[in-house]
């Protein structure tokens, strides 16, 4: 393979959509928005090929300048990783989940990204909905060696999945008015069926299911790090990592309960703010008032420059109630033309209990979902002109940017209240527990039990919420850990960068900076500011 680098990273990308069609429909690349993903074993030994030529050509594809050679090197570690998934994780073949998940969330997205013309958005709902069923046949196929706690997993996932199709679709927030009604019902139809049938398959392989086929080891979890992510540490140094921010913030939760209550342990004070919610009446204007507040505070505190991209809040439509029980924020893809993100919040039906954010943890969870959390960053991202820094990216600068917001609000004042801090510590100790999980999980020999125990009797989570989480931390393996790591990376770059400008150092700058490498990895955006 020859060319230039630019039409190099080009066919990449192109490769890499048809790979993940449902990463180009998030993205807003609406030409495979009709279609699934492959993973039999003759398309992956296509992919696999196609991987090493564009990987070889990327090793030798000479760069102009740094910035052409950040992305370089961002693709190139994100093909090698590509690779790494397919020749030695495999998720398809133990993961049931890994197949629904990328099913329902071809459809989700389709619902719920309302500027595609109608249409187009109506054809490619169709389609999708046809393919489905050869989707999941090929799963039962190539799910060899099914591990247990992710098959239970995907059987979690599955009514929810059922209701959005046969359900779902009769929204009339969807405008499928240019489909023919009969090929509508008998895709939905078979579409319902070939779910009903991957439940029956799933029970199946429950019976012959390992019980800890998904702990990948060591040796494969050290190379997803430095290849996903390019942290350096191995899993046992981020394990003593873990350990030490666990300590740190159970220290801190300590002194803030001490604070408010001399006396009450710190988790019955969690238990009573959490307890305080906002209503269903009122949820909607709290949220939405609360993400006017951070973001006004980021401006007016001049912490970095914030885009005028519209963030809405709406009640989640009845068609994504299945997989939005609480509540989720969906950002705007790359190559979308209106970038408006929106967060949703599930109200209750007649009968159902409430559960909703407490007015304590609303101002961290807007701070992470809104400005200049994750909306901020996905928007002055979207804008870049690098495509490369549009597209790539890994959780530990997503999640950790995230994190580092909550941090930097705290640190400037916006988290002011003694609750409002305390819940903030909590999340905090979350975090540094999925730290410890999800390197004990996969390389360690802790089961899935322990982990939901340790989530349930020391975060406080609900027993079914706490065995949901641990099966997800044993289907994602590195991604808990960057949420208290990507943070850390941040911050100590931060500290790098204060310390090589002196008093010339702004903040606001540095924020600014930092968010032109989009969601690269750390690595690379200290690289090209001179601290690596």
């Amino acid at each position: 393979m020859s060319g230039s680098l630019a039409d190099i990273i080009g066919g990449y990308l192109d490769l890499h959509w048809r790979i993940h069609p449902v990463d180009a429909t998030h993205a807003g690349r609406r030409e495979l928005d009709g279609e699934y993903g492959r993973w039999d074993a003759a398309s992956v030994r296509e992919h696999i090929a196609a991987l090493r030529s564009y990987t070889s050509a990327l090793e030798e594809a000479p760069a102009e300048s740094l910035d052409e050679e950040i992305d370089r090197t961002a693709v190139l570690q994100d093909a090698r990783h590509e690779l790494l998934v397919l020749e030695r994780e495999r998720p398809f073949a133990f993961n049931p989940a890994f197949h629904l998940s990328h099913a329902l969330e071809g459809l989700f997205l389709l619902m719920v990204r309302d500027e595609r013309p109608a249409e187009h958005r109506a054809a490619a709902l169709l389609s999708r909905l046809r393919a489905l069923p050869e989707l999941l046949r090929v799963a039962r196929e190539v799910l060899t060696q099914p591990a247990r706690p992710l098959v239970a997993l995907a059987g979690a996932m599955l009514p929810g999945g059922v209701a959005l199709v046969r359900d779902g679709l009769d929204d009339p927030a969807l405008d499928l008015s240019s489909l023919e009604p009969l090929e509508l019902a008998q895709a939905r139809k078979e579409a319902v069926d070939a779910l009903t049938e991957f439940g029956g398959a799933l029970d199946e392989m429950a019976e012959r299911a390992a019980e800890d086929r998904w702990a990948i080891g060591r040796d494969l979890f050290d190379r997803k790090l430095h290849t996903a992510h390019l942290i350096r540490e191995s899993a046992d140094e981020l394990l003593r990592y873990g350990e030490r921010l666990y300590a740190e913030a159970i220290a801190e939760l300590e002194r803030i309960a001490a604070e408010i209550s001399p006396g009450t342990p710190w988790p019955e004070l969690v238990a009573q703010l959490r307890a305080d919610t906002p209503a269903p009446g009122t949820v909607l204007e709290e949220y939405a008032e609360a993400l006017r507040a951070a973001r006004d505070f980021t401006v007016e505190h001049a912490l970095m420059r914030v885009p005028p991209a519209e963030l809405r809040v709406v009640a989640t439509p009845a068609f994504l109630r299945a997989l939005v029980p609480i509540a989720a924020y969906q950002g705007p893809g790359a190559f979308d033309q209106r970038q408006l993100g929106t967060f949703f919040v599930t109200l209750p039906e007649p009968g159902q209990p409430w559960r909703a954010a407490s007015r304590a943890e609303l101002p961290s969870t807007v701070v992470h979902e809104g400005v200049p959390g994750h909306h901020e960053q996905i928007v002055v991202g979207n804008a870049l002109p690098s495509v490369v820094r549009r597209v790539i990216g890994t959780p530990a600068t997503r999640e950790g940017w995230a994190v580092y917001s909550e941090a930097l609000m705290a640190e400037v004042g916006f988290l002011h209240s003694p609750a409002e801090r305390l819940l903030h510590a909590r999340h905090r100790l979350w975090r540094a527990l999925r730290v410890v999980l999800d390197v004990s999980l996969h390389t360690k020999g802790m089961s899935v039990g322990e982990a939901a125990r340790r989530l349930r009797d020391e975060v406080g989570l609900e027993p079914a919420a706490a065995a949901a989480e641990a099966a997800r931390y044993c289907a994602y393996p590195t991604y808990q850990l960057c949420y208290a790591v990507g943070c850390r990376e941040i911050a100590r770059l931060r500290d790098d960068a204060r310390l090589a400008s002196g008093d010339a150092f702004s903040l606001a700058a540095f924020h600014d900076e930092l968010l032109s490498y989009g969601a690269l990895p750390t690595a690379l955006a200290r690289w090209g500011m001179g601290l690596a």
